[in-house]
């Protein structure tokens, strides 16, 4: 792992929020592809679409919205990580350092102001993922209630 950390910096940080938040992503997107009306899938076998035409002109545009949601909530539980991404990573100012280990590292030199600022950068990240979560979730219901009057 001090391997990994000393040629690829960064990557250590993504890795450790990728396997963090993966599961999150894994879930809302596998509902989303289940959730697909059949009917669908059917009538794009009879007009003789190959299985990979189905995913991606049928399935995916269907899943759309629940796995943007699932990708939103799996960057914001991967934006505020900080147990994995301190053991994986560390906590190298420039390099590893997320916004949470920022904050820690602040309040730990006693700089508040600079903490504030951070928290502050992180209540306006999860404001828009709020947003963006509801954004996504209405336009889910509005595909769903086209497709039940169809």
């Amino acid at each position: 792992m001090s391997e990994l950390r000393s040629r690829f910096p960064g990557g250590a940080t993504v890795l450790a929020a990728v396997v963090i938040s993966f599961p999150l992503m894994y879930r809302s997107a596998r509902g989303a592809l289940e959730q697909v009306d059949e009917n669908l899938i059917f009538a794009a076998r009879t007009l003789g679409f190959s299985e990979w035409r189905i995913f991606w002109k049928v399935m995916f545009p269907a899943a759309l919205p629940g796995i943007a949601g699932g990708g939103i909530l799996a960057f914001a539980r991967g934006l505020g990580e900080f147990g994995a991404t301190a053991m994986i990573a560390g906590n190298i100012a420039g390099k590893t350092r997320t916004l949470p280990l920022a904050v820690y590292s602040a309040v730990a030199a006693g700089d508040m102001d600079t903490a504030y600022k951070y928290v502050m950068i992180i209540l306006l990240v999860s404001f828009l993922v709020v947003v963006l979560m509801n954004y996504f979730t209405a336009k889910e219901r509005t595909y769903g209630k086209r497709g039940k009057k169809a």
